[in-house]
Order: C-alpha cells, then structure tokens, then sequence
C-alpha cells in the first residue's frame, strides 16, 4: 500500500488530450522529474493508486501530457478527469535550492498561531514573485502567502506548517 509519505501531490488531470489516451495535468510552474520515471500515483475512491505511465512530457510550464499503460482512448480515461496526482518521491530531481519547491507543500496543513487550523494547501500560485498558497478548510477558501519570513515552524512529520501571520491577514 502505498503511504502519503512516499508521494508528493503534483496536480489535477483536467482533460482529455487528443483522442489517443493521452491526457493534461495541470502542475506547478516548478516541478522537476527525474528522466527514469515510470509511473505516477493516482487518488482514486480515497486510495493511492500507481498506473504505470507509456509516456510523460511538458507542453507548458504548469501542464504536463501523461499517457498511462493500457488506457488508448478519451473513453478509457474518462474517469480520470479530476483526479489527484502525486508523484513518487524517489522521482522528483534534486534541486540545488536550500528552500524546498513550495509544491513540496500540497496537501498540508496550514495552522496561524494566533488564529488557529486555517485549513490545507489546495494548490501553490507561483506565477509571480510573490508565492501564494490557496488554503482550503472545507468550503471556505484563502489566499495566504507563502512568505518564509511568516512561517514559524515546518512539521513534516504531521505535514503541517505553523505560521505566525500579521493581524487580520487570517480573516481575509
């Protein structure tokens, strides 16, 4: 069985590519793979599942094109629109950065000091210079920078980072 530990969340499959199996995942702008990648992991009914990939290539910078093994049409694919990505650790590249990419942070928990759980990263905006992290708790959404200066602590065991946000920034 394969655990939330071995994997990183790296993006959402959101539509079919062609009519040959092949389809878009939207990714962030800083995902790095290694060249020896031969499968990614799917949430599939709340279980992570490995599909052996025939093939992986970028057509932009926020979107990959994945085909896996034995799916060869829309038809085949289709109830993979939606679905949850993670990629298995041991085929993410090393970067020289000391920081860690900020994707390396989907799926965990963000918790204010002062204002308490504000819910977990749904996705990394990394357009701009000014990183942003969409925060989601339920059906509420936020907007909170990824801003190191702000964040307190980084619990990777429990997958949770501990931010000490200005006042009011928590209520937006």
């Amino acid at each position: 069985m394969i655990e939330l530990s071995e994997v990183q969340r790296i993006g959402t499959i959101v539509k079919p590519h062609g009519v040959g199996g092949e389809m878009a995942v939207t990714v962030p702008a800083s995902l790095n793979w290694t060249d020896d990648i031969d499968c990614l992991v799917c949430s599939m009914d709340g279980i992570l599942v490995p599909f052996w990939l025939e093939s992986i290539r970028e057509k932009s910078s926020t979107t990959i094109l994945v085909k896996f093994e034995g799916y060869d049409s829309v038809e085949a694919t289709s109830r993979f629109m939606g679905v949850t990505v993670y990629m298995p650790l041991r085929f993410m590249a090393e970067t020289d950065d000391e920081v860690p990419s900020w994707s390396t942070f989907l799926d965990w928990k963000i918790v204010d000091s002062a204002a308490g759980p504000l819910g977990s990263v749904h996705a990394v905006d990394d357009s701009t210079p000014n990183i942003l992290f969409l925060v989601r708790d339920g059906e509420r959404e936020r907007i909170i920078p990824a801003n190191p200066e702000w964040i307190v602590k980084i619990d990777r065991k429990n997958r949770t980072l501990l931010y000490n946000l200005p006042e009011g920034l928590a209520e937006l």
